[in-house]
């Protein structure tokens, strides 16, 4: 699609701009960082890009996932430049969500062995989220109040089947992710 050179540029271009993207991430972590001269340059370089995928994506639980989904389409735009395929890209969008999937299930799985509090808006979040991959597996392994919930067991290892399937399937007709 384009030269060599030009799509050197243009993926160090977006690994410049995700570098921006994780740095306004950490900074959102300590109270009054973005409000320092640091944070203003950094919100004014990625606000243009994120406010429209906020518009679309609105926050879950308080967490504004914005900057994922962001992240994930830089990611993939740059899969294609570099490529130029697009089920390469199309391929590696989907492995960056069901691996997005697989953490947040994971994480649920911990919170049920470390017994979380439950009115906790991460926790919350997180059981709003992954809820609908447990669900399906709610026949074999219903919620009991004081016992471990194998249900979202069950949806990591289906999340980990599917992303080992889609690399073995991606593997065989060419695509490296």
């Amino acid at each position: 699609m384009f030269g060599p050179q030009i799509s050197g540029l243009l993926s160090t271009i977006i690994t410049i701009f995700i570098f921006v993207l994780i740095v306004r991430a950490i900074f959102s972590w300590f109270p009054g960082m973005l409000y320092t001269e640091a944070g203003r340059i950094i919100v004014l370089a990625t606000e243009w890009y994120l406010a429209p995928i906020r518009r679309v994506i609105p926050p879950v639980g308080g967490l504004d996932l914005s900057f994922l989904v962001g992240l994930i389409i830089l990611w993939a735009l740059q899969t294609f430049i570099v490529s130029a395929n697009i089920v390469a890209a199309l391929v590696g969008i989907v492995r960056s969500v069901l691996i997005f999937c697989i953490i947040l299930v994971l994480v649920r799985v911990f919170f049920g062995f470390f017994r979380m509090d439950p009115w906790h808006p991460i926790t919350q979040m997180v059981m709003q989220v992954t809820e609908p991959f447990a669900r399906p597996f709610r026949q074999w392994f219903p919620r009991n109040p004081r016992q471990f919930d194998w249900a979202p067991v069950a949806a990591f290892v289906v999340l980990l089947g599917a992303l080992v399937l889609l690399s073995q399937l991606a593997g065989l007709v060419g695509i490296v992710g």
